[in-house]
């Protein structure tokens, strides 16, 4: 008895080479979290056991393995913010995004440093960007219905509110500089949901970005601004 091709006319990965590119992926996410974008292949390859072919194999660029982490990285934030609007209390979800978002950006600088032109004029990452505006901007309705979110603030403010916490992180040197705490963040992100609150919310200076201008900044350069 034979057995069928998929009617896509692609093979199925074998278990073996699942398990590899498994490995691969996960040794790539610890290491992009440790070391930034900029660390090696051959420092993945090492972590994950495998040689260099299989690792190119799988991932022919060390772009395409940078894509495929980052790729895991916004799935798990899409889950973590449908959660977050699942919850009975409007203020919560929003406090439950902002800072689960700060804590990916404290524990992976892949995340933190890699989302800047490149991907941002990838059509894939443009639609991930889309559903996760769109996700949010839902959220933020819902809590500003229920009065508990200054009625100005705007879906296009949170990549900014989160870069904001973000370049605290960058700051502290991850706790070996002047014995600075690597949680320094969670203070200003405490500062930045207190200013999200209606009371004592005064009129701002400037309106917020449409959506199509922070899309713009996102893919023009790898500023603090381009992050989130």
């Amino acid at each position: 008895m034979t057995t069928e091709a998929p009617e896509s006319g692609v093979r199925p990965m074998r278990a073996d080479a699942l398990r590899n590119r498994e490995r691969v992926l996960c040794a790539a996410r610890e290491a992009f979290a440790e070391g930034g974008p900029e660390v090696a292949v051959a420092e993945i390859a090492r972590r994950a056991g495998v040689g260099a072919g299989t690792l190119f194999r799988h991932f022919p660029t060390k772009r395409d393995l940078l894509v495929a982490v980052l790729d895991v990285t916004f799935e798990s934030m899409a889950g973590m913010v449908e959660e977050a609007t699942a919850l009975d209390d409007p203020w919560e979800s929003v406090v439950r995004v902002l800072t689960v978002t700060a804590e990916i950006q404290a524990r992976d600088r892949t995340f933190l440093q890699s989302v800047g032109p490149e991907l941002y004029g990838d059509e894939h990452f443009v639609r991930r960007n889309e559903a996760m505006m769109n996700a949010i901007a839902a959220l933020i309705a819902r809590a500003q219905a229920a009065g508990v979110v200054r009625a100005d603030l705007a879906p296009e403010d949170v990549p900014f509110l989160v870069s904001a916490v973000g370049g605290t992180t960058e700051h502290c040197g991850g706790g070996v500089i002047g014995g600075v705490s690597p949680e320094l963040w969670r203070r200003y992100l405490g500062l930045i949901l207190d200013g999200l609150r209606p009371e004592g919310a005064h009129e701002l200076a400037e309106s917020a970005p449409t959506r199509e201008q922070l899309l713009a900044l996102k893919a023009a350069a790898h500023t603090p601004c381009a992050n989130g």
